[in-house]
């Protein structure tokens, strides 16, 4: 049996991305008797009805997440990292509206939605995000998307058009040169996660032509909560073979829980039991990087199919975990789409006479978890420039020359600078 997972951090990737997944083996799930509790009467979740290919494209985008998971994993020293696929995968979605050729294939392969067309992977994002957001009326989930375009940039009416009916995007233009257009990004990402994420980016290059964002927030409380008189300090044992003191919460409930040879899963629901957190302990003497380079799509499904009721004694300890992922461009070109981030991409359907290119891509997340529930969130961005050339001529212009200038004095034909010079005073 191949490895599995670990308990740092499968998570919200987990609670978004996989809670819809079919599973023949899982226990259906109570559609009466009411879980009651102080917060007031809930009705028990009913399983989201998707369409079957998008069921199909749900499975596919699942081995991206794993995938992805995995390849962040083996690229950072982080002790602790939260990560969010979804997010992800939602903002390569859009990405992928405005690309063509070779970089939209690659996007696609990446994403696992190869053997889809454009309108079917467009439809899959709008399906799966429209019934996330019904499931669990308990909880609080947002999904937002945005497009930035500089000035003097014009995106294309087909591309701005599926991003919006598809994603919800909201599109407009601002001026990249000038500070209130960071501030109005970050004012956007502060929003969208509640305040938990309050800042993405700390400049902008003027040379960028659009920015495209997704931006995720999570929170609610568990079905079963802990009891927080019975949560005590404890020996939390690291990788290195140091150990910390933590506060370790305690809970003895019946829950869904999957035993393989190498670790086994429990799977804590929130609210009304629509999104879960599955937690993947290796067994003693197991390392966690070893299982997590070996999990894939298959070992997944295989511990999901598993797992049945049983009554779980859990400690497990309180955390907060805030990560900034920089390089994940490289990342994603070493994943297999390198063309979108060269000199060769071709995002032709974002916007014409610009030879654009994806430059950077940025995820930052947040998650705590306590003994009431989970508030998670995350923002992925990423940045467009051009390749060395000229941004297109306005049809009009007005210069003024009543400030400092500088100047060359060139031959034309081959570009020779002769002579250079500059005007502060005059």
């Amino acid at each position: 049996m191949k490895y599995f997972k670990k308990l740092t951090i499968l998570l919200l990737s987990a609670l978004l991305l996989f809670a819809c997944s079919e599973n023949k083996k899982e226990p259906e799930i109570k559609t009466e008797d009411p879980i009651n509790r102080e917060k007031g009467e809930i009705e028990w979740a009913r399983r989201i009805d998707l369409q079957a290919k998008t069921r199909a494209i749900l499975e596919q985008n699942n081995f991206f997440a794993l995938d992805f998971f995995k390849a962040v994993v083996q690229k950072t020293d982080e002790k602790k990292l939260f990560l969010s696929p979804y997010s992800m995968s939602a903002a390569l979605g859009m990405l992928y509206n405005g690309a063509e050729g070779k970089t939209k294939t690659e996007i696609a392969k990446v994403l696992g939605m190869s053997d889809y067309t454009p309108e079917e992977i467009n439809e899959y994002y709008q399906e799966l995000t429209t019934a996330l957001l019904a499931v669990d009326p308990n909880s609080s989930l947002s999904l937002a998307n945005a497009i930035w375009a500089n000035k003097g940039v014009t995106l294309k009416n087909s591309f701005v058009d599926l991003n919006k009916d598809y994603y919800d995007a909201e599109v407009s233009t601002l001026d990249f040169s000038q500070p209130s257009a960071l501030k109005t990004i970050n004012d956007w990402c502060n929003e969208n996660t509640k305040g938990t994420i309050p800042k993405i980016l700390d400049a902008i290059a003027p040379s960028n032509i659009a920015i495209l964002a997704n931006a995720i927030y999570f929170k609610s409380f568990w079905t079963k909560d802990f009891d927080k008189s019975k949560t005590v300090s404890k020996p939390f044992n690291n990788i290195d073979g140091t150990s910390s003191t933590v506060p370790m919460m305690y809970l003895k409930y019946k829950l869904l829980y999957s035993q393989m040879d190498v670790c086994g899963m429990v799977t804590l629901p929130y609210a009304n039991t629509a999104f879960a957190m599955n937690l993947i302990l290796p067994n003693e003497g197991v390392n966690v990087d070893a299982l997590i380079a070996d999990f894939d799509g298959a070992s997944w499904q295989a511990m999901m199919a598993n797992r049945t009721s049983t009554t779980v004694t859990l400690s497990m300890p309180r955390f907060k975990i805030e990560n900034e992922l920089n390089n994940l461009a490289d990342i994603l070109a070493a994943m297999g789409m390198p063309t979108a981030f060269s000199g060769d991409a071709d995002f032709s359907a974002m916007v014409d006479n610009l030879q654009a290119f994806v430059n950077q891509v940025i995820q930052k997340s947040y998650i705590s978890v306590d003994e009431d529930g989970t508030e998670a969130a995350a923002v992925t961005l990423m940045t467009m420039d051009t390749s060395p050339g000229p941004m297109p001529n306005p049809p009009e212009v007005t210069m003024v020359f009543d400030r400092p200038f500088f100047f060359a004095i060139t031959e034309q034909s081959t570009g020779a600078i002769l002579f250079m010079g500059k005007v502060i005073a005059l």
